[in-house]
């Protein structure tokens, strides 16, 4: 007698085991983050994990407001996934979003200030700026004080702001928007002077290379302490699956 085989039912796939990783935790409970380094220094890899991160730890109460200002190659794969607000892949979009985190952080002191509360009781919402470096050198007249007021205000509001840039100029970063990002990563850089303009310290520019030693480690600056790390990433296949879930996952709550 012939048996018909019993279908499995599908797969569902969630997130990893273990894909919370301590280091992303901490940087993702910061105030804003500023990450930078040199081309090929691994950025790009930080950020996929951080937002990975924090759809795992909070997948109901995290939101990203996007600004790619390479014409959206490196964030594309995020425009639509439900937890994005918003998607800007050139710089005149991109002014738009700055502008529209400022509305939703004005709106948010207007509820805390009805209720009566001196902090935001709601989603966490990051404002993920990659290249920054492309910004400040055609918009700099309107992007700063938008930075500005957003670095100095919206941690109350939840709103949280991860600069990333590949190019740590002095005035690219000055120090009148450096001074509000106590926390600070600095992948491998060029020179010392890149290192001490990022973290105001030499030392990035002897971490090694990912694209000959094929690993990436970074010194991260939190307040007053000042640690070196490996990044761990996920493997291609997992943040493949993980993308895949969470642009499929239309309830939020």
């Amino acid at each position: 007698m012939l048996f018909r085989r019993k279908k499995k039912p599908p797969k569902v796939y969630t997130t990893p085991q273990g894909a919370i990783y301590p280091l992303y935790a901490d940087m993702l409970k910061q105030s804003h983050l500023l990450i930078a380094g040199a081309t090929g220094s691994g950025k790009s890899v930080l950020v996929n994990q951080l937002m990975h991160t924090a759809l795992y730890r909070s997948p109901a109460s995290v939101r990203f407001i996007l600004i790619d200002c390479k014409r959206g190659v490196e964030l594309r794969d995020y425009a639509s996934l439900p937890h994005t607000l918003a998607f800007c892949k050139d710089k005149e979009n991109a002014i738009q979003g700055l502008k529209y985190a400022i509305q939703i952080m004005n709106d948010r002191f207007d509820e805390m200030e009805r209720a009566g509360v001196k902090e935001y009781q709601g989603s966490d919402i990051y404002v993920i700026i990659d290249e920054f470096a492309d910004l400040m050198t055609t918009h700099k007249r309107i992007v700063t004080p938008l930075v500005q007021s957003l670095s100095q205000l919206a941690r109350a509001a939840h709103i949280h702001l991860i600069l990333c840039t590949q190019c740590p100029l002095r005035d690219i970063i000055p120090t009148y928007i450096k001074c509000n990002f106590d926390s600070r990563i600095a992948l491998r850089t060029s020179t010392k002077q890149d290192s001490r303009n990022i973290i105001d310290i030499a030392g990035a520019e002897t971490l090694p290379n990912p694209r000959t030693e094929h690993k990436a480690e970074c010194l991260y600056k939190s307040g007053c302490e000042m640690l070196r790390y490996s990044l761990p990433t996920y493997s291609a296949e997992d943040r493949q699956r993980i993308l895949e879930y969470w642009t499929n996952t239309k309830a939020l709550a």
